[in-house]
This record gives C-alpha cells, sequence and structure tokens, in this order.
C-alpha cells in the first residue's frame, strides 16, 4: 500500500469481458506521485504484465493482499476529460470499459508492452521520424514536352508542381524510369527528401494563404449566431442548414479564426477523412499549419507527431473523420460535425458509437459551441435542433434541373439514352462529369443461367462479386474477404452458360468508354481509393483539363467541390427502396440531393442532372428532383412518428451469433423472452433470422422505446442476470443505423 494509505483502481486492458471494471492494486512509495488517474501503469493481471489505465486512487474494496502495480508506462497521461468521456461511450454503448479506454490511448498503446532497464516501462512508441522520400517537382520555364511526357507533366503542374514520385506514378499512369528521363531532360527535378510524419503528408504540400471571400447575408448572419455560441458556454447545438454549394465552409472558417482568437481551439469531423483533401486545403490556407489530421489510418509515426502537436499546443485545429473526436484538445471552444447525415459516423464495430453523439457529449462537457452541417440533415437533427439556413449557393448560382429517367423504359444496360446524350454533350464542350453507382466490383453476381446457380460465400450466404482490375477474374465476398477465381463452369450442374447479373463500377467504366470514348476515366471507389495518397492522386487526375467522367459509388457524393462539373447522374437511385429499413427513403433522398449538388457549382455553369429509377414514382426520387429538402423531412418526421422511430423514438439491436445454429436459436429464444418481461414501455421485435457471417449462424432482436435508457437498462439488467450463454458471442448496438 502507498505512504498516502490509497491504493489505485486501474482498469487492464484485456479482451476478456469478465474482468471489465476496474481491480484494486497497491501502489508502491516510490511511484505514489505518479500513479495518478489517467496514468498508463503495468500490472500483473495471473502470470503476466499487461498494460492498465488509472482510473482512481481510493481506499481499496478488495479484502486481502493486494498484487502492487509493476511500474509506471513513459507515456502521456490521458486527460481527465477524456477518461470521463471513455466512461460515457461504455454506458451509452454497453461496452466493456476496457474496450471504450483504447479510444482514448496515446498512439502506440496498442503495441506491446516492453520492460526497460531498472523495473522502466515504455510502450515502444514510433518516434515520429518520417521516411526519406523520392519529391517530383515542375521546373518552371521548361520547355513543354509532348506526347505521354505532357499528361505526367499536366499531371504534376495539376497538383500543385509537386508530388511524391510514387503517387506521379500512379496517378499518370507511368513509370519511374519515365520520370527519371524526364529529369535528365530538364522537365521535372527528383529529389530524395526526409519527410516529417505528420499526418498532413496524406494530402501533398500546404496551399498559398487564400483571401476571405464576402459574405452573403445569410452567411454574416450564420457566422454572428455560431460567434455568439462560442461566447455564451452552455448554449445548446446548432443546426447549419444549406444548400449545396451555399458556402458552409466559409461559415466554420469564421467560426475556427473567432474561437482561436479566444485562444479557444477547434475540433471539425468530416464522414471519411481520405475523401476530404480540399476541405482540408481550405483549412490550411486560412489558418496555417497549425492544423493537425487524426484519423485511424495514419501511420504510426504520423500518429505519434501529430498526438504531440495537439497535446503541446502547436496545433488548435484538428480534423479528422470519427476517431478524432477522441483527439487530446485542451480548450475547446467550436465543435464542427460536417455532413451530419452521413452513417460513417457510426461505428462498425465495438464499441458501436456515434461521433455525433459523443460530439454532442464532448462539446457539452467543454463548453463549447457544436454546429451540425448539412445540405439533407437527418430528421433527428431537423426535429431536435434550431436552425440556421443558407438558402441559396454563395456565389449565386442555382441548383440545377434533375431528370429522372425510368429505367424501365430504356434498352438494356446501365446508361439511359438521356444520359448518354448529356455525356456526349459534356464531353463536346471540353466539361466534366460525375457518376454514381452504388456498388463496387464488376457485377453484383455470377450466375448459372441454366439451372439458375448463384455464386454465394460459403461463410456468409451472401453473393460474392466479381472483381477486374487488369487481371485474372476473381469473386470476392465483401463481407469476409474470401477470395475465388471466376468459375468457366457451373459447379451444380456443369454447364458453361455461366454469366453476370448487374453492373458495378468496372462494367459501368467499360460502357462509359462506349459512349464517349475519348473522355478521361477516372474510377473512384473503395477498392481504387484504398491505397495510401490514392484519393489525391485520383482527383488531381479528374480536375486536369480536358473532359473527364469521375466514376464511382457513394464516395463521389461526398463534399467534393470541383470546377467545370456540368453533368451528374446516379445510378439505381432507388436500390436502397427494395431494403426494409426504416432508413430507405432518407438515404435515397439524400444521395440524389447531395450527387445533384456536385454539379454546375459556379455561376454561368451550364449543369444538368439525371437521376436513373426503377421506381421514378417513388416520394424520395420526386422530392429529391425538386431538391424539397423540407418538405420530404417533415413528412418524414411525420411518417416515423406514427411507427415510434426515431426521432420519435430508440431502437437497440441485439445480434447472437455461434457456430451452432440450435444454441444460437435457443440462446436467441430466451434473450427475446427475458427481454419481454423486462419493461412494459419496451417493443420487442424478433429474434429474426440474417445471414451467415464468415460461417456463423446469426439472429436479431429489435428492441424500441420512447427512451433510450429505458432501452439501456432493461438489456444492462437482463445480460447481468444471466449472463452470456457459452458458445454464443452477443453484440449490442444502440441506436442502429440499419435495421
Amino acid at each position: 500500500m502507498s505512504a498516502g494509505g490509497t491504493a489505485a483502481q486501474v482498469v487492464p486492458l484485456v479482451a476478456a469481458r469478465a474482468l471489465d471494471g476496474a481491480l484494486d492494486y497497491a501502489v508502491p512509495a516510490a511511484l505514489d506521485s505518479a500513479v495518478v488517474p489517467g496514468a498508463l501503469v503495468a500490472v500483473r493481471l495471473g502470470p503476466r504484465a499487461v498494460l492498465g489505465v488509472v482510473m482512481t486512487r481510493e481506499p481499496a474494496t478488495h479484502k486481502g493482499r493486494l498484487q502492487p502495480v509493476a511500474g509506471v508506462v513513459d507515456a502521456p497521461v490521458v486527460p481527465a476529460d477524456l477518461l470521463d468521456l471513455a466512461r460515457w461511450v461504455a454506458r451509452r454503448t454497453l461496452s466493456p470499459l476496457g474496450t471504450c479506454l483504447k479510444l482514448v490511448l496515446p498512439p502506440g498503446a496498442e503495441g506491446a508492452l516492453r520492460r526497460g532497464p531498472e523495473g522502466t516501462w515504455s510502450l515502444g512508441a514510433p518516434t515520429g521520424q518520417g521516411r526519406e522520400r523520392l519529391v517530383a517537382r515542375a521546373v518552371p520555364g521548361a520547355e513543354a514536352p509532348d506526347g505521354r511526357r505532357a499528361t505526367v507533366l499536366g499531371q504534376l503542374l495539376a497538383s500543385g508542381g509537386v508530388l511524391q514520385a510514387a503517387d506521379l506514378v500512379r496517378a499518370a499512369g507511368t513509370t519511374m524510369p519515365t520520370l527519371k528521363r524526364m529529369a535528365d531532360d530538364g522537365q521535372i527535378t527528383l529529389t530524395a527528401e526526409r519527410a516529417d510524419a505528420s499526418g498532413l503528408n496524406w494530402f501533398g504540400p500546404a496551399p498559398g494563404p487564400d483571401t476571405p471571400p464576402e459574405l452573403t447575408p445569410d452567411q454574416t448572419v450564420a457566422v454572428d449566431r455560431v460567434i455568439r455560441a462560442i461566447d455564451a458556454p452552455g448554449t445548446d447545438a446548432l443546426l447549419l442548414h444549406g444548400v449545396t454549394g451555399s458556402g458552409k465552409t466559409e461559415v466554420y472558417l469564421r467560426a475556427i479564426e473567432a474561437a482561436r482568437a479566444r485562444g479557444k481551439s477547434s475540433l471539425v469531423l468530416v464522414p471519411e477523412i481520405a475523401l476530404t483533401p480540399q476541405f482540408l486545403g481550405r483549412l490550411r490556407a486560412r489558418l496555417g499549419e497549425r492544423v493537425a489530421v487524426w484519423h485511424s489510418a495514419l501511420a504510426p509515426a504520423e500518429r505519434a507527431a501529430e498526438d504531440r502537436r495537439i497535446r503541446s499546443g502547436e496545433a488548435d485545429v484538428v480534423m479528422g473523420a470519427r476517431s478524432a473526436v477522441f483527439a487530446p484538445l485542451r480548450d475547446i471552444g467550436l465543435v464542427v460535425v460536417d455532413e451530419e447525415h452521413d452513417s460513417s459516423y457510426k461505428q462498425d464495430s465495438t464499441p458501436r458509437y456515434d461521433a455525433r453523439q459523443v460530439a454532442y457529449k464532448r462539446a457539452t462537457d467543454a463548453g463549447a459551441a457544436l454546429v451540425y452541417g448539412s445540405a439533407t440533415p437527418r430528421p433527428e437533427a431537423w426535429h431536435a435542433l434550431p436552425r440556421i439556413t443558407l438558402a441559396e449557393r454563395a456565389d449565386g448560382a442555382v441548383l440545377p434541373p434533375i431528370d429522372v429517367v425510368d429505367m424501365r423504359t430504356q434498352h438494356a444496360g446501365p446508361i439511359s439514352r438521356p444520359l448518354a446524350r448529356a455525356l456526349q454533350e459534356a464531353a463536346e464542350r471540353g466539361d466534366k462529369a460525375i457518376v454514381l453507382l452504388n456498388r463496387r466490383g464488376f457485377s453484383r453476381t455470377t450466375l448459372c443461367r441454366d439451372c439458375g446457380w448463384i455464386a454465394r460465400c460459403p461463410d456468409c450466404d451472401v453473393p460474392m462479386v466479381l472483381h477486374r482490375d487488369g487481371g485474372p477474374e476473381r469473386l470476392v465476398c465483401h463481407h469476409c474477404g474470401l477470395e475465388r477465381d471466376q468459375p468457366n463452369a457451373c459447379p451444380s450442374c456443369r454447364s458453361v452458360n455461366v454469366g453476370r447479373q448487374g453492373s458495378g463500377t468496372q462494367a459501368l467504366e467499360e460502357a462509359l468508354a462506349n459512349v464517349v470514348p475519348n473522355t478521361r476515366l477516372v474510377r473512384l471507389d473503395a477498392d481504387s481509393a484504398a491505397k495510401r495518397g490514392g484519393i489525391v492522386a485520383l482527383l488531381a487526375e479528374f480536375s486536369a483539363p480536358g473532359p473527364a467522367i469521375l466514376l464511382g459509388t457513394q464516395m463521389v457524393a461526398k463534399g467534393h467541390d470541383l470546377p467545370d462539373v456540368t453533368v451528374a447522374a446516379v445510378l439505381d437511385a432507388d436500390a436502397a427502396l427494395q431494403h426494409a429499413d426504416f432508413r430507405a427513403e432518407e438515404r435515397t433522398f439524400s444521395l440524389i440531393v447531395q450527387l445533384a449538388g456536385r454539379a454546375g457549382r459556379r455561376k454561368g455553369e451550364p449543369a444538368r442532372v439525371v437521376v436513373q429509377a426503377w421506381e421514378p414514382a417513388a416520394r424520395a426520387v420526386q422530392l429529391g428532383s425538386r431538391h424539397a429538402v423540407e418538405e420530404f423531412l417533415e413528412g418524414e418526421i411525420g411518417r416515423r412518428q406514427a411507427r415510434g422511430m426515431p426521432p420519435h423514438g430508440h431502437l437497440l439491436r441485439i445480434v447472437i451469433e455461434g457456430n451452432h445454429p440450435a444454441r444460437v436459436a435457443e440462446v436467441a429464444e430466451a434473450l427475446a423472452e427475458d427481454l419481454a418481461m423486462a419493461d412494459p414501455e419496451m417493443t420487442v421485435r424478433g429474434p429474426s433470422r440474417l445471414h451467415r457471417l464468415r460461417g456463423r449462424t446469426r439472429r436479431a432482436i429489435l428492441l424500441q422505446a420512447p427512451l433510450s435508457s429505458t432501452l439501456t437498462t432493461a438489456t444492462r439488467r437482463v445480460l447481468a442476470s444471466s449472463g452470456v450463454p457459452g458458445g454464443v458471442r452477443i453484440g449490442i448496438d444502440v441506436d442502429p443505423q440499419d435495421t
């Protein structure tokens, strides 16, 4: 026991749910001053030393001899506000506290715990030293090359004149020997440079400073409203609803500048960091290099470098995706959640937190202003929050008209006649187009046209998707990642009449090449953007002079502000309406309006939007085609009120899974019966069957109640009394995004 007579309550960071909570440890006198709440420590758990987090220093409740803390880890202390936030996430999501604490730990904590000389402990955290990289630069005044080299130089200039050589090779479709010959001829330079480990390296060199534009009257009102919220801690969150291109980003920038002038930091959340190089560029151009990037795909050294910049105060603005809501910022004065309608803010694995809710909690605790922004807000935000409206585009451009094409009247194939004409006219003008298809791969399914066999994943009971990326055709399961060769004959009836059904981005790319053969096609989907720096290079290629088509999945509709885009199209716009999900209409409407907003963003640009649908009369399609946001949301809120769905109710989803179907069914039925008797305010639906995933049988139970606390309290009580039966695994999703 320590000299002060108190023990340390430590949460060991282990996977066992049975150890969900703090354990008492004795504190040696030599460590007493260092074992403080938030400190990372090494503690014994059985025969091994594990990493733990000190939660409190209080008298021990354990009767008997205590194990001593083995040592204090050489790592930053977790701030008190982040400890409290982890506790809140654990309570809110019914997740183990140890799992939630991992969200707020410093970089390196996911690695091995290391014991050094003289009883010291470390995480082996990365040093933050960058690697040496080959960088290509354009040479001002050099003679313009022709042929293939002209394409390379054009790509380099479109990227600001500086690009890592490896990224230039990918973006321009060239080779390293070509770059070296261009350097020998004085057309570019190639230099080996050691970059720092900043997360900003993802997005190329810093842009030059910008000149703030004159605000529109609506923007002036919005900026004043947000600044008043910064100056009045405790003000409720605000919804900044602005049509696409209305200048929401400029409102954010002015508010961040106001927070900085008051000595406050700002946190900016975006749905997917890899898709927002333009937003980050505007932040850096206006705010300088005191901007940090925080997301899960950073390399360990980059994450460590950004962590140091944030903790030291060198960076007072943090931009990032979901995980950035846990960044160790101090003195937060403003939190922005951009594109708040995007479901990417919800974590799909334990702990299943919603970054939008965590942002609300963090802003409230910090007394910070909180702004949610979107052109198509969620019904929950529209119903609950006071609104600031930007009704018109900032430069006076009008929203483009939307043509809905009934695909039942069109010929076979993914491209309708109206869309083909629009693309051809845009190509003749030298303009650009964006085409969205909400699918990946070459086709949705591979089937036998004789017996009806479909290529399904043996472990997940879902169709596999055919991919073709310049190599052999392969079938891929998008759930578990299993890959198989495309069969030449049906494995069921041995027929060779095996074909494809449906079209994905790769098949659509081929169809577009036939419609506009001389137009550059740039494919942006999860497959092509997965590589580091890929999104920057792809958008630079699309933005290079000349007609081009940006083709992809929902990524192409997210936040891009690209000039010369005069055609936008969404294929299978109503596909989500085929799913039994209460958010299906919301998602369909949002997809149409958001995609339409990518076109005609400059005043005077002729713009046209084509929406291809099989149910053109569907409410979401019709209202989306009229940009009727308020009408859609008011109607959607009324429809959900009649069913007790969010925002007029709350949901909790429980998934039971295991390797033995009979055992899973038995546990699911018993759990549903216990929950049905737990609280009269709660409705229990199910258990229902789900498709197998990675070989495991699954059942789902959906709970519904007016209050979220009703659901979490009842679920916690039932699981605590019955425990988790052997042979199954139980997953809990509070406020699920899919039902």
